[in-house]
């Protein structure tokens, strides 16, 4: 199961829209803006807060616009956690390649799968080391 989008459902509520109106708002500026075949359906506004996914472009900039002229405050796809993810590509040798699709294997994952994992974990390890520097709790 996805991660529901908590931002994102709380800018929709203090917005005061429904599902169906947000989805409504959302095709109308498209159009007007001359996006073709964009066709948001309450269902996929649901399932955009619901189980995190991400809408396509143009979607994320229409819906942040939006929801800033709303609530009159800046709204961006990040902070609203609806921005397209960012392709990062990563050379490696033969051999840290060869060693990575073991580790992959060992753990029955996709070799892209396991170095996204292991790369967020390090993020993440990093995020709480300067969030513990920050509040003096530094471990050495």
């Amino acid at each position: 199961m996805k991660t529901p989008n908590y931002p994102l459902a709380l800018a929709i509520s203090e917005a005061g829209w429904s599902n169906h109106e947000t989805a409504r708002r959302v095709n109308s500026r498209a159009a007007k803006n001359g996006h073709t075949g964009i066709a948001v359906s309450s269902a996929r506004v649901s399932r955009w807060i619901r189980h995190g996914e991400k809408p396509r472009n143009p979607v994320p900039e229409i819906l942040a616009e939006l929801l800033a002229e709303q609530l009159g405050r800046p709204c961006t796809p990040q902070s609203l956690n609806i921005a397209p993810p960012c392709r990062v590509i990563v050379l490696f040798d033969q051999d840290e390649y060869q060693a990575l699709a073991e580790q992959a294997a060992a753990q029955n994952l996709v070799l892209e799968r396991y170095v996204q994992k292991a790369l967020r974990a390090t993020l993440e390890a990093v995020r709480r080391s300067q969030h513990d520097r920050a509040r003096g709790e530094v471990h050495e």
